[in-house]
């Protein structure tokens, strides 16, 4: 693995560098702009954090404007190469911050963001091309060691591998989500009668598993490159355009920088007439096994998480038990409803509408979420106190599969604990896909 320590040019990652930085300000700038900070921070009377982190919460008041606010300013850091390593330090901290407390928001994409600026700590991205070397902070350098290019392009390789093989499962086959997601865009103007047609659900059931599949692979043979690079950018246009999921798209369009060798990059990009002789620069580190072992359990531990799910009982499209942190991205539509019937010692029995004090966002996202119905149960329990009984009510389906209880309801609520590492008897038996249609 001696290869990976070779010093390469470095004009790929400090253009990433730039490109990231770019996008992860238009995030949490657009959060601000479009509302979304006020609709996931601000607003609700409080957020479903990660478990473990309940005691995490928003700041009070419109405060989270600030946080963001922030958090902008440091992606605009790391970009011009500004006091990088001071800001890309305080970008994923705070990243950390907003990505822990907002479960019900949860998407993959984010997750992401939160491991690219983790990676790019410990990088030497800000050696050109950046303010701490145009002010004297740091020395020029236009070399990196091979595995800082590679690390970004290997973790691509695993999370796209994931993404198409999330996707085979019966109901994807037939374009059920898509079909369910494409029934409320068919209203659109110009792009409305593509969603109606009666194909359009699986040719993006199918070319979505195709791409995912492909698209890595084909970036890394040159024969193919620039192939896959135009249907990479038409594919991520048109998600963002179908789904409207944020930056996430344009943040793979950058990416594909990663793929393209360091001459025609730094030939397009960063011209330079006076090239950094390689070749005069020791290959190896002295101590390149412990970077080396490092770097193989970082690897191992990105290829082993997402298959966690397998270790629980039941469905994971169900149970959603190993379901986070794997790269399991837009898979199903689900939906349901969740009312809770509490019971105190004086014998008193009432019901409780969660709909009345979540945000909508939050309510159908913790109605089909085992793990979220638990802690709303830990949170009615700290306000009516520990002696109270609580049992849900819940009439979930997954795509068009049946409507069916997710949460036993005999269980009683306020008694079950969370095991993070086991499955859940509470949570009832898969009830099947959808019917053939």
């Amino acid at each position: 693995m001696e290869f990976l320590f070779r010093p390469v040019d470095n004009a790929r990652l400090i253009l990433f560098r730039i490109l990231f930085g770019l996008v992860m300000f238009f995030e949490t700038a657009g959060a601000v702009v479009v509302g979304w900070v006020d609709d996931v921070y601000i607003s609700p009377e409080f957020t479903f954090s990660f478990i473990g982190f309940e005691w995490l919460q928003p700041l009070p008041g419109k405060w989270m404007y600030a946080v963001f606010f922030l958090l902008s300013i440091l992606a605009l850091c790391v970009s011009f190469g500004y006091r990088y390593r001071l800001s890309i330090l305080l970008l994923w901290v705070g990243w950390s911050y907003v990505y822990i407390i907002h479960k019900a928001s949860y998407n993959n994409h984010h997750y992401l963001m939160w491991m690219l600026i983790g990676i790019f700590n410990f990088l030497p991205a800000h050696l050109d091309r950046s303010l701490d070397v145009r002010n004297g902070r740091v020395n020029r350098r236009k070399w990196c060691r091979n595995w800082q290019i590679q690390i970004f392009i290997a973790l691509y390789l695993i999370v796209y591998t994931y993404a198409a093989i999330a996707k085979l499962y019966p109901d994807w086959y037939k374009g059920i989500p898509m079909e369910i997601w494409f029934e409320y865009k068919t209203s659109r103007a110009l792009v409305g009668p593509f969603y109606a047609w009666k194909y359009a659900p699986l040719l993006f059931a199918w070319g979505g598993i195709l791409f995912d599949l492909l698209v890595i692979p084909a970036l890394l043979w040159k024969p193919t490159r620039v192939a896959a690079f135009v249907v990479s950018l038409f594919f991520h246009l048109g998600n963002s355009i179908t789904f409207e999921i944020g930056t996430f798209p344009y943040l793979m369009i950058a990416s594909s920088i990663l793929f393209f060798p360091d001459p025609y990059i730094r030939r397009k990009f960063f011209p330079d007439k006076d090239p950094e002789q390689l070749a005069q620069i020791v290959k190896v580190p002295p101590n390149y096994k412990l970077h080396q072992g490092i770097l193989l359990l970082f690897m191992m531990f990105q290829v082993l998480l997402p298959l966690r799910h397998h270790l629980f009982r039941g469905n994971v499209f169900w149970t959603e038990e190993g379901h986070r942190l794997s790269w399991r991205m837009m898979l199903k539509s689900k939906s349901g409803t969740c009312q809770f019937r509490i019971k105190d010692t004086l014998g008193n029995e009432w019901r409780h509408d969660p709909s009345l004090h979540l945000s909508r966002e939050q309510y159908f996202t913790m109605s089909t979420r085992p793990d979220m119905i638990w802690q709303y149960c830990q949170r009615l329990k700290r306000i009516h106190g520990d002696s109270i009984q609580i049992y849900a009510e819940t009439y979930i389906r997954v795509n068009r599969g049946p409507l069916a209880p997710i949460v036993d309801s005999e269980a009683d609520m306020a008694r079950v604990d969370w095991h993070p590492f086991k499955h859940e008897n509470w949570i009832t038996e898969f009830p099947g896909w959808s019917e053939a249609n």
